[in-house]
This record gives C-alpha cells, sequence and structure tokens, in this order.
C-alpha cells in the first residue's frame, strides 16, 4: 500500500521555502523508499530542483548500497536517528557516504561531551519543549553547517531558535497566535478590505490603480513584481495601468491576494510566515479542484478559499466579519466560514497536507475520492507555486 505523507515546509531565516520534510505516522524506512520512488517516477525532484528534500530515516544500514548513485541523491538531505549511528558498520557507512557527498544530519542529537559520530556536520533538533542546553555549544563548534529546528510552534520558539544558531526551521509557528499581524496603521485594515472587495469583483484596472496610489508599500510591490524575471519584460513600465494590464487579470488577481501577506509582514526583511503557508493552501487548493474535475472557474474560487482561508490570522480578527464585506459567491463563503461543500472538504485536507502527520489525513482523501498518486502530484504543484512566490517577493 503506498505511504500517506505530509509535506512540512523548511525555511530559512528570510521566512523563503528551501527544503520539504516528509512526516508519516510512524519513522519509517520503508515508507520513506516508496515516497523516493513516487517523486522519482512524477519527476518532483527535477521540478523542485532547487529545494532540498530532508528524509527521515532511522540508520544508514538501512540503505541499499548504490544509494548514492542515484540521480536523486543531490536533492536529499538523509536526516538519522543518532542513536542509531553508534556501531562499528553505522559509523563506516556514514564515512564511506560523507565521501560520496551524501549530505546528512544527525537527528534527535544528544551527544554531550563528545560526537557520536566524529564527522557530524549538520544536526536536527526536535524544539517542541524548547531549545535543549547541550545543543548551543555543539552549533557554535559546527557553525559551518546548516542546522534545523524541527517542531518550532510559536514565534518565541522561532526567536529563541535563531538566536542559538539554527539556520532552517520546520514547525506551526506561522499559526500561532503571537504571528497576529494587526497593523498600527488604522486605515491599513479597510485599505486593504477594500481592495480585497475590488478584486472579488473583478474591478476595472482604474479602480485597482486608485487604491494602489494610496498605498506606496503595495506599489512598490506591484512594480517588483512585474519587473521581475518571471515577466521578463522587455518594455518599461509607467503606469499603474500598465503594470495591471502587463500581469494579466488572472495573475494580478492571485498575486494581489499575496500582496495582502506581504502588505502586512512585521518581520523586518523577511516574508510574513503566513504568505508561504497561504500560498501553499492556494495552489494545493486549485491542483485538487483541477484533478477532481472542476472547469476554470472552479479552480479560480478554489485558489481564493486556500488563500483567503488565513485571512483571519493575518487581522486577528473573526474570519466571518473580514469576509462579510466582499462580494464571495455562496460556495466560497460557505467553505470558508463553515468548511462545508466540496471546497470545505478540498480546505480540511489542505490544512493537514503541510503540517505533522494527522491520523484523519488518508480518511480525508478517501472521502474525496482522491487518490495518493493525485495527492502527491497536488502537493508537488502547491510546492513550485510556493517555490516561485519565495522567489519573486
Amino acid at each position: 500500500m503506498m505511504p500517506t505523507a505530509s509535506f512540512l515546509p523548511v525555511v530559512n531565516s528570510q521566512q523563503k521555502l528551501v527544503a520539504l520534510l516528509p512526516d508519516f505516522p510512524e519513522r519509517s524506512d520503508d515508507a520513506v523508499t516508496q515516497l523516493l520512488a513516487i517523486l522519482s517516477q512524477s519527476k518532483g525532484f527535477e521540478r523542485l530542483s532547487n529545494l532540498q528534500f530532508i528524509l527521515p530515516l532511522t540508520s544508514p544500514l538501512v540503505l541499499p548500497p548504490d544509494f548514492e548513485n542515484r540521480d536523486y541523491c543531490k536533492n536529499l538531505v538523509l536526516c538519522f536517528i543518532e542513536a542509531e549511528c553508534e556501531s562499528k558498520e553505522a559509523q563506516q557507512k556514514l564515512k564511506y557516504l560523507s565521501q560520496t557527498g551524501v549530505r546528512m544530519m544527525m537527528d534527535d542529537f544528544n551527544s554531550k561531551s563528545s560526537l557520536i559520530w566524529s564527522d557530524t556536520k549538520g544536526i536536527a533538533v526536535n524544539c517542541e519543549l524548547g531549545i535543549p542546553a547541550h545543543v548551543q555549544p555543539w552549533i557554535v563548534s559546527l557553525h559551518q553547517s546548516q542546522h534545523l529546528a524541527r517542531n518550532v510552534n510559536s514565534v518565541s520558539c522561532l526567536s529563541q531558535a535563531q538566536e542559538a544558531g539554527f539556520s532552517l526551521f520546520s514547525g506551526s509557528f506561522a499559526f500561532s497566535a503571537e504571528n497576529n499581524t494587526r497593523s498600527n496603521d488604522p486605515t491599513a485594515r479597510s485599505r486593504l478590505l477594500k481592495l480585497l472587495g475590488l478584486v472579488s469583483k473583478d474591478a476595472d484596472a482604474k479602480e485597482l490603480e486608485s487604491l494602489f496610489k494610496q498605498d506606496p508599500t503595495l506599489s512598490f510591490m506591484l512594480f517588483k513584481l512585474v519587473s521581475s524575471a518571471a515577466f521578463a519584460q522587455t518594455v518599461k513600465v509607467t503606469s499603474f495601468v500598465q503594470a495591471i494590464n502587463l500581469l494579466g487579470r488572472r495573475q494580478l488577481q492571485r498575486w494581489l491576494q499575496l500582496l495582502l501577506y506581504a502588505r502586512q509582514n512585521n518581520h523586518g526583511s523577511s516574508l510574513n510566515p503566513l504568505m508561504l503557508r497561504a500560498a501553499f493552501r492556494a495552489s494545493m487548493m486549485e491542483a485538487l479542484c483541477r484533478h477532481q474535475g472542476g472547469d476554470r472557474d472552479q479552480q479560480d474560487a478554489a485558489f481564493m478559499v486556500g488563500m483567503f482561508s488565513l485571512l483571519d490570522l493575518l487581522f486577528a480578527s473573526p474570519l466571518w466579519e473580514i469576509v462579510k464585506p466582499l462580494s464571495l459567491v455562496d460556495e466560497v463563503r460557505i467553505a470558508l466560514i463553515d468548511k462545508a461543500g466540496q471546497m470545505g472538504e478540498f480546505l480540511m485536507l489542505t490544512e493537514q497536507a503541510d503540517v505533522a502527520y494527522q491520523s484523519g489525513l488518508p480518511e480525508a482523501l478517501e472521502t474525496l475520492g482522491v487518490s495518493t498518486d493525485i495527492y502527491y502530484e497536488s502537493l508537488i504543484q502547491a510546492y513550485c507555486w510556493v517555490n516561485q512566490v519565495c522567489q519573486e517577493l
């Protein structure tokens, strides 16, 4: 039976996506092996070639003899349980893998006065209960490598992990109540809600231009997007209307939704952590809808549900209150407020796809009639979009 896993995003200190961490019901070397085959067959490694896949394995002894020669090996970081690497055989295998260029981390890192594996470079640490006291001295001494803080579930834990020297982070800190971004600008919320209303009503470019002119930050983000390499424009952009028309109506609507999260960023030069998660939800919803036979309008509605589903955290207000003034179709409104209808079911499935594995995931797939193949294909498509977002903003 094909394994089902969620894919946790791993971000750097700027909150940009740099890796994916598959999470299973329990640590299983067989499940990881099957997942590698799935990703290889679907060309997932090629489509996400600039991302790393951090694989949770028990011991290096479970790997086949020719593992290091496989094409996808360059995309992997093998994450072994440190306590399983103490034997002479395991140490020899680790040395061989290191010599052949395989990247590795020691997970559940517990070395004290000396390293269990003397050539340890990167480490992974469960930070659910905070940063263990024995870890920071090792991070200092291994400062030339990247280290992963797992289960970072609050903004305060994220700050502690950054101060400790970790450079990679996974967990649900983006959804933490500490992360709400209620603006200090009393007019910001009204401007953004008005923008949402205009976008949902397919407003004329002149109406959008008027609102952009009131907000320098939104204006900057729009022109930055239009000037990006992704659009490869050969003409100089001289007006808001021109920028809007260059993007195209459908692309504009999607990027405006993302710009809402960018506009509310209170994290200095880094992206708003909610932006990555909203982009994932939107694209995952769209992919699921497409694979289930939804037409273009239905796919756009699914995308909107995913994108708007985190506005309650963005504005630190109830979602029903935020969407009340918007001209949303009933299907979208019901999915957002009640998580009802097919869109609501897509949303509940999507909410399980990028967090720690939840036991209800297989049942959700079965309820929607989504095969495991389609589920993984949708995940890959969603993270391709997230990857693009992180590169362009």
